[in-house]
C-alpha cells in the first residue's frame, strides 16, 4: 500500500499491523481467519 505506511508492529503488539491516515492518526488492525480485524483509531503523537 504505497503511500500509507503499512507495516507490521513490534514487542507486545507484534500481531498487529497498522497504517497512516493523516498527520498524527493511525488505523491499526490484525489479520484473523475470517479477514480483518479493526484494533484501534488514535492520535499517536
Amino acid at each position: 500500500m504505497p503511500g500509507y505506511k503499512l507495516h507490521s508492529l513490534k514487542g507486545e503488539l507484534a500481531n498487529q499491523w497498522s497504517v497512516w491516515v493523516n498527520g498524527n492518526w493511525r488505523v491499526t488492525f490484525r489479520f484473523t481467519e475470517a479477514g480483518v480485524e479493526l484494533v484501534d483509531y488514535r492520535d499517536y503523537h
